[in-house]
């Protein structure tokens, strides 16, 4: 994990390259992103390259990061985006053997601006090679109880799409099989979903970045060189104006109210309103997550035009806590909270 004195050198070293122009950049996933470069610093300590044997987009535009040896010294990976960015969805489509790396790599996705100020997805076996539960879900500061969850993630492909929904009252974590702009076809494809609703969700008035990293925990060179490289082909973010998809005749896309009545015993009335074309049907879905982020509950609406509409579900079987409804409409998604009482 990187500490103070990393953050305060990285900033330092940063700071310095951007004024002298130094900085080489890459435009990847629709929005333009920073390659680190210099070191002995954290995470790790590390040496990082912009080098484009370390870092590069290949002819289909996917972005590559190794870790690799050159005249003695092992060099890692970041990039992180020009732009700060802000709440909303952040999906990362990856491509590699993420249960099969050296015990001393991690893959790092995340938005970050000081160590308890942070927001992880991370894969490592952080020193154990026996170590199954490679994936983590983090809030910063992990040490906190509550604010990070650990998971296996046994791959048998590479493909695999990681997201957090950040918003300003929780952090909707998941992971699974494949890569899918929305929901995948079953939850059988999730490796784990999580939701933090903690106190420390950062605000984003703190200035926060998106950041991708493969590097050596402790600075410990590898010993197995088997997977040496990640891909990955996509990011969608709140700052890239591609990211917010919207379905054809659906301009301005949906509005979702708060359920009511709120807190509720079994029964409660969820309102939203499609914007569009009168005369264009949309298969809407309502999904209800558990605040371990388990789906308890989904309602399909096959078809339905522009307009407002109300949806009533009974939550009986299910014992009290928070719950999180998800209204989704192709793939434009819109998340609210809610608390069932016994």
């Amino acid at each position: 994990m990187k500490t103070l004195s990393d953050m305060r050198t990285i900033l330092f070293l940063l700071t310095f390259l951007l004024a002298s122009g130094m900085a080489r950049t890459i435009h990847f996933a629709g929005v333009d992103w920073y390659v680190k470069n210099g070191g002995p610093y954290g995470p790790g300590p590390n040496y990082w390259s912009d080098s484009e044997q370390s870092v590069w987009l290949d002819e289909s535009g996917n972005l590559h990061l190794t870790i690799r040896r050159e005249n003695g010294i092992w060099y890692c990976s970041e990039v992180y985006t020009v732009k700060e960015t802000t709440y909303g969805e952040h999906r990362f489509f990856v491509d590699g053997w993420l249960d099969r790396m050296d015990k001393n790599m991690v893959l790092g996705l995340f938005v970050y601006a000081t160590d308890t100020s942070e927001i992880d997805i991370e894969f490592s076996k952080w020193g154990d090679a026996a170590k199954q539960d490679v994936g983590s879900f983090t809030v910063q500061p992990y040490w906190k109880s509550g604010h990070q969850h650990t998971f296996e993630c046994p791959l048998d492909s590479t493909p695999t799409t990681e997201f957090f929904d950040w918003q300003p009252g929780y952090v909707h974590f998941a992971s699974m099989r494949g890569h899918y702009s929305g929901a995948p076809p079953s939850d059988s494809y999730y490796f784990s979903r999580w939701i933090y609703t903690g106190a420390d969700i950062p605000a984003d008035s703190e200035h926060l970045h998106t950041h991708i990293n493969f590097w050596l925990m402790n600075g410990e060179p590898p010993q197995d060189l088997t997977v040496h490289e990640i891909v990955i082909t996509n990011v969608t973010q709140p700052l890239q104006t591609s990211a917010i998809e919207r379905p054809a005749g659906l301009p301005g896309g949906m509005e979702l109210q708060q359920n009511f009545p709120n807190p509720f015993n079994s029964r409660t009335t969820i309102r939203y309103r499609l914007a569009g074309k009168t005369n264009i049907a949309r298969r809407v879905f309502l999904d209800v997550f558990n605040a371990t982020g388990q789906r308890v509950k989904r309602v399909e609406q096959a078809c339905q035009n522009s307009g407002e509409h109300a949806l009533t579900i009974d939550l009986s079987d299910q014992p009290s806590g928070i719950y999180f409804y998800r209204l989704q409409v192709g793939n434009v998604q819109k998340v609210k909270k809610m608390l069932l009482i016994r």
